[in-house]
């Protein structure tokens, strides 16, 4: 077997191996998130480079449709990366920690759902954003890595915490539960 499908199925045997973890990781986002889009509420999301690009890729999902060819009313999604005027700006004036804290000081309102995406679970503007979320009661969902740093599952209300130790994988299995999340939602909400 050549290097490539070593790296393959050892992703593969992580997601056999972790199934049931998963499968919890599912419910229990997706019955939080099904909450309060149906109360009227938004879902903010934030990350760091690829965890910022994947914030975008599932405030997309959630804004649009996870499948075309079921099409659905929008549900209120918005990733705090895509703001670049602001972000440049109060990471000029006032440094790059504060940037996601702001965003959701100023548009988070109380039973929005902050998602927050960090694979080492350490970043500091990650952090402050989820303790400004809390402190607006917020519900705050980390998609995080198995690192011995992991402050944000501290502070999150539920977390799904990638069992790997490897970027790669964790992203790639954030993409996977985030989807799994996202049909979950549409699930709930199209049967209400």
């Amino acid at each position: 077997m050549n290097n490539i499908q070593t790296r393959l199925k050892d992703r593969s045997n992580n997601i056999l191996e972790n199934i049931e973890y998963f499968e919890k990781v599912v419910t229990l986002f997706s019955e939080k998130i099904s909450y309060s889009l149906t109360a009227g509420n938004k879902i903010l999301f934030c990350g760091n480079g690829g965890s910022a690009a994947e914030s975008q890729h599932m405030a997309a999902e959630y804004c649009a449709t996870l499948n075309h060819h079921n099409p659905r009313k929008g549900f209120k999604a918005i990733a705090l990366s895509v703001d670049t005027s602001l972000i440049t700006a109060w990471s000029n004036d006032f440094g790059f920690e504060g940037i996601f804290e702001r965003q959701v000081e100023t548009l988070g309102e109380e039973n929005d759902v902050l998602i927050c995406y960090s694979t080492s679970g350490s970043s500091k503007n990650i952090i402050k954003a989820a303790i400004e979320a809390k402190r607006k009661k917020m519900h705050v969902l980390a998609f995080t890595g198995n690192s011995k740093e992991n402050k944000l599952s501290d502070i999150a209300d539920l977390s799904f915490i990638a069992p790997s130790s490897k970027t790669a994988m964790i992203q790639e299995m954030h993409t996977i539960i985030g989807h799994e999340v996202c049909l979950a939602v549409e699930q709930s909400i199209s049967r209400d």
